[in-house]
């Protein structure tokens, strides 16, 4: 009992540890490169992690990855259009694979995966809202590596770098407002000054200008900055 006392007091000290040091990544990259590479040490016997995030247009890509294995796996995974980590974004479950010599779900993709040298793996869902944003993979190379234990766990990891990606994701959505604005009101100033009218006219002009010439506003206001003149 003592033990198992004292395994649970580590574990929990690790979770802190993590969300310490997620909170502390700088950006969206490095924030995902810390999430795979804490990963490996999340569950005992992994052997590597990779990342699977849906993007613009719902393409799926792997933008981080701490082992070789992890990162051809999941090559092998879109190449095959099937296997755990997929069917974890398309299900929004976490899917075990306690061997995969055993395992009869993606026959194209374990014959490839067992000869990248795999035989365990657990696939967590990422989500920021109810949507699937991807997935997390953690591989081993010995079988029945992962028990329902390490499922617990690594749905806990997963939801720690799931909340670390919506901050980071929020902060530069947030950042990427702030420049916008900051640099349309300059651009405004500017055309109040060149055409000597109010701050109204001035971004009705902005906008007017947006229009004729298919262009994004606060590209617009990056031009105009940049150069000081305002397109007739």
């Amino acid at each position: 009992m003592k033990n198992e006392r004292d395994t649970d007091v580590q574990l929990l000290e690790q979770v802190a540890d993590i969300s310490r040091e997620l909170s502390e990544a700088n950006g969206l990259q490095e924030t995902l490169q810390l999430i795979v590479d804490l990963g490996e040490n999340v569950l005992e016997h992994c052997d590597g992690v990779s990342m699977m995030l849906i993007v613009r247009g719902g393409v799926i890509e792997t933008p981080a990855a701490s082992s070789q294995v992890a990162h051809d796996s999941e090559l092998l995974q879109y190449a095959t259009g099937e296997g755990p980590c997929l069917s974890a974004i398309r299900d929004h479950e976490t899917v075990l694979v306690q061997d995969l010599e055993a395992e009869e779900r993606w026959p194209d993709y374990r014959d490839g995966a067992l000869r990248l040298g795999v035989r365990s793996m657990a696939s967590f869902r990422l989500f920021v809202t109810d949507d699937s944003l991807g997935a997390l993979d953690m591989y081993s190379r010995r079988p029945n590596a992962f028990d329902q234990r390490s499922v617990l766990i690594g749905q806990v990891f997963a939801a720690q770098a799931s909340v670390a990606m919506k901050a980071v994701i929020t902060e530069a959505g947030l950042q990427a407002a702030i420049h916008s604005r900051d640099v349309i009101g300059q651009a405004k100033g500017i055309v109040m000054a060149r055409r000597q009218v109010t701050p109204d006219a001035a971004f009705a002009i902005l906008r007017q200008l947006s229009q004729d010439r298919n262009e994004k506003l606060v590209d617009l206001a990056e031009q105009i900055t940049a150069t000081g003149e305002v397109p007739s």
